[in-house]
């Protein structure tokens, strides 16, 4: 496959909108808020990661899987893309810590991603109910701590 390009970037930001049409965050604001917000958060990295952030929640979140799938993400962006997609997508069922944050922290692309994806998850943490803060502050510092813990 070819290198990644910035029309390879405006084609992940197309289809992510596509995915999460309609979609809004807990707060009720459009759920592309966040997914740029983690983009931005890698913006100075290499464009596999920008890419990556653009569709990290694709395939959990979308439930149409003839417009976005892994298998449809890695035709289109190549397997490095699709690997860490993958890696951070989360599955039903799962444990957090030891089966879907383990597998994240494998995957130098989705970690990074996933460290930009909690930080913006933490600077909107004032916008919630105080349990709701206080359990997801909780989660989100030991997602951290595991994750830059070399």
């Amino acid at each position: 496959m070819p290198p990644l390009t910035p029309d390879d970037r405006a084609a992940a930001l197309a289809l992510a909108t596509k995915a999460h049409a309609g979609q809004t965050d807990k707060t009720g604001v459009d759920y592309m808020v966040h997914v740029r917000a983690v983009a931005a958060g890698v913006q100075d990295r290499a464009l596999v990661y920008q890419i990556t952030a653009l569709l990290h929640d694709t395939v959990e979140d979308c439930d149409d899987p003839e417009l976005v799938s892994l298998a449809i993400i890695g035709a289109r962006f190549g397997d490095t893309v699709r690997d860490a997609v993958d890696a951070i997508t989360k599955r039903k069922g799962e444990r957090y810590k030891e089966e879907y944050l383990a597998r994240v922290r494998a995957n130098p692309v989705a970690r990074a991603v996933k460290l930009a994806d909690i930080a913006h998850n933490k600077s909107r943490l004032r916008n919630l109910q105080a349990a709701d803060r206080e359990r997801l502050s909780a989660k989100y510092d030991m997602a951290l701590h595991y994750l830059a813990d070399d």
